[in-house]
């Protein structure tokens, strides 16, 4: 293999791949990306077992195609700091040579016999999203899902197609975020699939709106244990969550007979104030609502206590009622609208904060005990 390629457009599909590479594995093949030189561009792939990444770089030469297999982070290492508008790779067993103007790195190949397969894009989508309205539904609900080690269901994100809609659900079990966006095109019927969240997260990193922002779609397949999303020439693919997602519908209270509406910013940095003086014993905060006021306090037995008050407009009786302040701050930093409306029935039972339309957003929070 020899190439010439933009130092540029090379080093940011590096930083790409790296989304995949990055985490522990005992296999250092998995470390690794896969450059295949072909007439008229360069192609990489890295997988880290479960999620596989393929994408290319359009090349300024290539004098000899071929293929070689090295540790990504350190190629990128070399990349980013070269100063150079081109890049030249060169291989000749067992290095891989990476030259600048006046600079040459050797480094040491693996065998490409030995890299995984990743997955390709063969067949017609079953959805086409658009681009920005997946991010948003991915950035609504990912936050919330499980961090756990083992591979339970809730530790991915549950996509459900219904009909035109494509709705994607997250708990962790003491909270719960549903996100609902349009679906562009369909040829596939209803389904439910759980996606680790780890591919969300690749997902928004390395899939951007094209230059020119128009017509922005993803393309979605779906196959029996696997998921492939493909943006222009990048292709993501995953393996999904086995197991049964809760029945997340018996979570999400029927009917509320409180409502208040607040300003989303004020009512952020109020509860951020009020956590101040919380412990991790003690995560809590609470929240007194009259019809026009809002008393958010908070106590720690060490340190002292808080009382922050805001203005808002509240329909139903009075109502005290505590919550963990980073689940509802975790919300409201990623939900969009300027005012945000919470629904509550009584002080042990779930509350709701959701944005003007329920089938955009909608969040569900577990309170917490006020007695010390």
């Amino acid at each position: 293999m020899k190439i010439i390629l933009p130092r540029h457009d090379f080093q940011e599909a590096l930083q790409a791949i790296a989304s995949v590479t990055g985490g522990r594995t005992t296999k250092p093949i998995l470390d690794c990306v896969r450059l295949v030189a072909g007439p008229e561009k360069l192609e990489m792939s890295a997988t880290d077992g479960e999620i596989g990444l393929r994408l290319s770089v359009p090349a300024l030469s290539v004098e000899e195609p071929g293929e070689s297999v090295v540790p990504a982070d350190r190629l990128l290492s070399i990349v980013r700091e070269l100063g150079d508008v081109e890049v030249s790779l060169e291989t000749s067993d067992p290095y891989c040579t990476i030259r600048g103007e006046g600079r040459n790195f050797r480094i040491f190949m693996m065998s490409p016999g030995d890299f995984p397969p990743v997955a390709q894009f063969e067949d017609a989508p079953d959805l086409v999203v658009s681009g920005a309205e997946l991010r948003r539904m991915i950035h609504l609900t990912s936050y919330a899902a499980a961090r756990e080690t083992s591979r339970y269901a809730i530790n991915g994100v549950l996509w459900e197609k219904q009909g035109k809609r494509l709705f994607m659900v997250a708990t962790d079990g003491r909270r719960l975020a549903r996100s609902g966006g349009a679906i562009v095109e369909a040829s596939s019927g209803d389904f439910q699939i759980i996606v680790p969240a780890k591919a969300l997260t690749v997902l928004e990193k390395v899939f951007s709106a094209p230059p020119d922002g128009e017509g922005w779609g993803i393309d979605i397949k779906v196959m029996p244990n696997q998921i492939l999303m493909r943006s222009g020439d990048r292709l993501l693919s995953s393996v999904l969550v086995e197991g049964h997602f809760p029945k997340y519908q018996d979570v999400i209270p029927k009917s509320s007979d409180k409502r208040a509406t607040l300003d989303r910013e004020e009512f952020f940095h109020a509860v951020r104030q009020a956590a101040l003086l919380t412990t991790e014993e003690s995560r809590a905060v609470k929240l007194q609502f009259t019809p026009d006021k809002l008393v958010i306090t908070s106590q720690s037995p060490e340190q002292g206590d808080a009382r922050i008050e805001m203005p808002i407009s509240f329909d139903g009786e009075e109502l005290e009622i505590g919550f963990n302040p980073a689940f509802v701050n975790e919300a409201l930093k990623v939900c969009p609208n300027g005012d945000v409306y919470l629904e509550m029935q009584e002080s042990l039972r779930p509350g709701v904060l959701c944005g003007e339309d329920k089938a955009d957003f909608l969040y569900v929070i577990m309170p917490v005990s006020l007695s010390t």
